[in-house]
């Protein structure tokens, strides 16, 4: 079986012949308070100079993040739902921006949780939802611009750019095999899939404009996710590629 990171630096090869350069992201969820865990992936952030997009539990959002923003210049926030909390049935997949619920009563929510995590963090936030579970009531998107939103993230190639006024840019990449109890999916895996979404992106087969979106969950991690991320981090900065920042996914200017 070839090498992954051959076969990586293989595709990274090809955009250079192009003359493209690949635009990358990282999307970090489930933050709600200073730990150590967070804590060693704002230190990655600051040593690779790779912009970090927090997704950020507004029901559980604590003042001991601020110093982690103090001191992690591109570190930004998203709102990662409300609570984080599953309203969906039994028989369903989880959800928490589901139709299970009154469309008002989801709204409303969304609506307290930005006020908190704009009062909380000020222009360190970014008024991009991220649905806990990659999930939501497709309806909802139609009120989220009412809310001030600007953007909107959840897994997988975007079939468009913009929805109802919010700039759209998912992530492709998960490190995390969850089936398997939540340990790390292995090079092979997870190389697998930047590797696709950035060829799908060079063919034209997907939106060749949407960054390719790197998802992490730091409380999740095991000691193979920390070192993968190191190592990748170390990998791209050798080769010609863009990280780009929140802002500069989702700010329509």
């Amino acid at each position: 079986m070839p090498d992954p990171w051959t076969l990586l630096s293989a595709e990274l090869q090809a955009w250079q012949e192009r003359g493209a350069t690949p635009t990358l992201w990282w999307r970090d969820d489930d933050a709600q308070r200073q730990t150590p865990a967070l804590e060693r992936l704002c230190q990655l952030s600051r040593h690779y100079s790779v912009p970090l997009s927090l997704a950020v539990i507004p029901a559980g959002a604590e003042p001991s993040l601020l110093p982690l923003f103090a001191v992690t210049p591109q570190l930004m926030a998203l709102q990662h739902g409300y609570q984080h909390h599953n309203h969906a049935r039994a028989d369903q997949r989880k959800c928490e921006l589901g139709d299970n619920r009154p469309l008002t009563e989801v709204v409303a929510e969304l609506q307290r949780g930005g006020d908190q995590l704009r009062q909380l963090l000020g222009d360190r936030f970014a008024a991009v939802l991220v649905p806990p579970w990659n999930r939501y009531n497709l309806d909802l998107s139609e009120q989220l611009a009412g809310l001030g939103c600007i953007g909107l993230s959840t897994l997988g190639p975007r079939s468009q750019s913009c929805e109802h006024g919010l700039r759209i840019n998912n992530v492709h990449v998960d490190l995390i095999n969850w089936r398997r109890g939540g340990c790390f999916a292995g090079d092979t895996a997870v190389l697998a899939q930047l590797v696709r979404h950035l060829k799908q992106r060079r063919l034209g087969e997907v939106d060749s404009e949407e960054a390719s979106g790197l998802m992490t969950h730091h409380l999740a991690h095991d000691a193979d996710c920390w070192q993968f991320c190191q190592r990748l981090f170390e990998f791209m900065a050798d080769h010609p590629v863009r990280w780009l920042s929140a802002r500069q996914c989702f700010d329509p200017a």
